[in-house]
């Protein structure tokens, strides 16, 4: 991430060719595309965490989705470009200037495993994420603070807000 620059974020899901084509969301894992490679951050299990780890590509919702998609429905796997709903800035590509997460009781930080990430790109974009119990829930400038001070207000003496600049 220090030296990447992100181009794109990507959600998986699939598209139901019989139904006009929409796109259902499969919100388990985003990822953060750029030219090396992709970085993801996934539902960590039931822990209430999102993990985050490198991926060349979007195999690993691919073959999580096979299992439900019905292909002779009309049922094919697809991701959505979420760019423009948080990096829409006009740039080509974006540098992060800043992590900021948070470490909770059931948090692993050598895994990579947080409670909410949330990343600024070239300080002016903002992508934050944190796991709900029906999938991932994505957001933009604001999304941390109303995720620390109202829903986690009578908790965060439990947890620890971490920040990290290359």
């Amino acid at each position: 991430m220090q030296r990447s620059k992100v181009e794109d974020i990507l959600m998986p899901g699939y598209v139901d060719r019989w139904t006009n084509g929409y796109f259902n969301l499969w919100n388990t894992a985003v990822y953060l595309a750029a030219q090396e490679g992709m970085l993801r951050i996934a539902s960590a299990d039931d822990r209430g965490q999102v993990q985050l780890s490198l991926a060349g590509s979007l195999s690993a919702e691919e073959d999580q989705l096979r299992g439900f998609l019905d292909g002779d429905a009309g049922e094919i796997f697809a991701a959505a470009s979420l760019e423009s709903q948080f990096l829409a800035d006009g740039r080509d590509s974006n540098t992060c200037t800043r992590i900021r997460y948070v470490l909770g009781p059931r948090s692993c930080p050598d895994e990579a495993i947080l409670e909410c990430v949330e990343f600024t790109f070239d300080e002016s974009c903002c992508f934050f994420v944190t796991p709900e119990w029906d999938g991932l829930v994505t957001g933009s400038h604001g999304s941390y603070e109303h995720w620390v001070d109202y829903l986690r207000s009578d908790t965060m003496d439990q947890r620890q807000e971490k920040v990290w600049r290359p």
